[in-house]
């Protein structure tokens, strides 16, 4: 759908460049053939280098409804230069019709009102008479009455904040217990949205004092309001709040007042106190309040507002403190301060991801370490904390702590992908790393990663002593693709010798299938000859199984069993 623009300053809504092209054509004549071929519908053929399009507007009244070019392709919505060439050339056209009505008014000798307008009536009545019309219709038109006061609210003085005034007229009563009504609420709406604009005329007069009143007014009535809402009217209210809250960072960034922007700090400083802010803000909040934490004095009343919360403090209560011990490079007490959070796991994973994503990373650190070893958390969420973790040690490039984490993950997972991490985290310290990494999964008893340690390695030597210790044709079978490059005598010894052991513990039809099913494997790696060697030392070990030379004999063609 189009946005209706304004043909008096339809520039201020489309790219300079569309503006600038389109200008440079009407500059130069190109706009031809102008004309309205119905009421409100006109058409004009514009002439380009690339070639001549024919454009189409709709103007009802002086507003842009709609428009089309053939320059458009399927799915344009934005303006062209051949349009707004098209628009210029209009308004143009209006303003000239004006010009000489103007001038024929003018030349005209009456003095005769043939026109009554709102102006007209302003300037012949008396301020008492107007005075009295407005306080009469006010009384009737409720929505001009609320018009009326948020308009002029700045102009009370007897009120600390006129803006609160205004909209504790259009609040539901505090002790209504039934939801506000869809009328009222539409109210309250209209008093928002003339708030809002107040807002931004004191914004752009730099009036920061009348700036600080609307939007204190808004953050104050409407933040209990919005906390209780849902759907629609919750979105409704957040954004409200969220213009104010911005207003009052700007105030407190901007304003050359130094106690104006200490009214800022203490209006949000009693909000984090009542822990009301809607969670949409809370980090912004978090950010701000733990930021003047630099400040001694301030820091003394965050201090004092933490220590006289009763335990356990409420989250937002808890995530600032903590903020602000990492502003003041306290992250060690900020650990200090969460132990008493034990029983509670999720406040702490809470305040630890918080303290993340205000980048407190040395803090953050600090909790994410100590708590993963109080083995606090379930699975999932000690497998999140470590991903920050690992995160932040890789965005700090702390390479002692990215080596450690990738370690532990490696001890339990023995993922590939995470020992190739952990051997780049290493850089240059990677053999002293492996040493100790071996060291560790033999004092664990933990021979598959030890395995797969120096298979990564490459390391076949160390690698074929474990397979020959373990006696496991199933290891032997994982790793043998790399010993069949370099030791194949190996694999045949190791296969020949485990496949003996096991003959000599299994017997029947159901040993030979299972040494059949053992040897197809390392015949489909193209090892035929190994195979046959294997096959006469197992027969020849056991002429007795009289089932095992066939069952055996199954793995080749007829036209090879005679070579076994």
């Amino acid at each position: 759908m189009i946005q209706k623009l304004s043909l008096k300053d339809f520039e201020h809504n489309i790219s300079p460049a569309t503006w600038y092209a389109a200008d440079d054509l009407v500059q130069a004549g190109r706009v031809k053939n102008l004309r309205e071929i119905e009421r409100h519908f006109w058409v004009a053929l514009v002439e380009t280098d690339e070639g001549n399009y024919e454009s189409e507007v709709m103007i009802t009244p002086h507003k842009i409804k709609a428009y089309a070019c053939e320059c458009f392709t399927e799915g344009r919505r934005l303006m062209c230069p051949h349009i707004a060439a098209t628009l210029i050339k209009i308004r143009q056209f209006y303003e000239q019709r004006e010009e000489t009505r103007r001038v024929k008014a003018e030349q005209k000798p009456s003095t005769e009102l043939t026109r009554f307008t709102v102006q007209t009536a302003l300037d012949n009545a008396t301020p008492e008479a107007l005075a009295d019309f407005v306080r009469d219709f006010a009384r009737r038109d409720r929505d001009f009455a609320l018009a009326l006061k948020t308009r002029f609210a700045a102009h009370v003085t007897e009120s600390e904040n006129p803006y609160a005034l205004v909209l504790d007229s259009v609040l539901p009563k505090p002790s209504a217990k039934t939801k506000i009504s869809e009328p009222d609420f539409r109210r309250l709406r209209k008093a928002l949205d003339g708030l809002e604009e107040q807002l931004g005329l004191a914004q752009a007069a730099m009036d920061f004092r009348s700036m600080f009143q609307i939007a204190s007014a808004i953050f104050l009535k409407i933040n209990p309001l919005h906390a209780k809402a849902e759907g629609n009217r919750r979105a409704a209210l957040l954004h409200f709040c969220q213009k104010s809250f911005e207003a009052l960072i700007l105030i407190h960034h901007s304003a050359p007042s130094p106690e104006l922007r200490e009214s800022v700090w203490e209006t949000l400083f009693t909000f984090g106190n009542k822990n009301v802010f809607p969670p949409e803000l809370e980090r912004d909040a978090l950010r701000f309040l733990g930021e003047s934490a630099k400040d001694e004095t301030k820091f003394g009343k965050l201090r004092e507002m933490f220590d006289h919360t009763p335990h356990p403090a409420p989250p937002f209560m808890l995530q600032l403190f903590l903020s602000a011990l990492a502003v003041r490079n306290m992250p060690q007490a900020a650990v200090r301060v969460l132990e008493d959070y034990l029983e509670k796991p999720d406040m702490v994973k809470t305040a630890f991801l918080q303290l993340y994503y205000l980048h407190h990373w040395e803090a953050a650190t600090l909790v994410g370490e100590c708590f993963l070893s109080k083995n606090i958390f379930p699975v999932g969420q000690s497998r999140e904390l470590e991903n920050v973790l690992l995160f932040i040690a890789e965005q700090t490039g702390d390479q002692v702590r990215q080596t450690s984490l990738l370690r532990q993950r490696f001890l339990l997972s023995g993922s590939s992908d995470v020992f190739e991490k952990l051997k780049i985290a290493a850089a240059e310290r990677w053999p002293h790393e492996r040493d100790k990494l071996l060291a560790e999964l033999r004092e664990k008893g933990d021979v598959p990663k030890t395995a797969a340690l120096l298979a990564s390695e490459g390391d076949l030597e160390k690698l074929a002593d474990l397979i020959e210790n373990q006696g496991d044709l199933a290891m032997l079978q994982r790793y043998e693709s790399a010993f069949l490059v370099e030791k194949k005598d190996f694999v045949k010894l190791q296969y020949t010798t485990f496949l003996n052991q096991y003959l000599s513990e299994h017997f029947g039809a159901p040993a030979a299938q299972h040494v059949r099913l053992r040897l197809s494997d390392l015949l489909q790696k193209g090892e035929e000859e190994m195979v046959m060697k294997i096959i006469r030392e197992l027969t020849t070990s056991f002429p007795e199984r009289i089932s095992l030379p066939g069952e055996l004999a199954e793995l080749f063609p007829r036209s090879k069993r005679k070579m076994i």
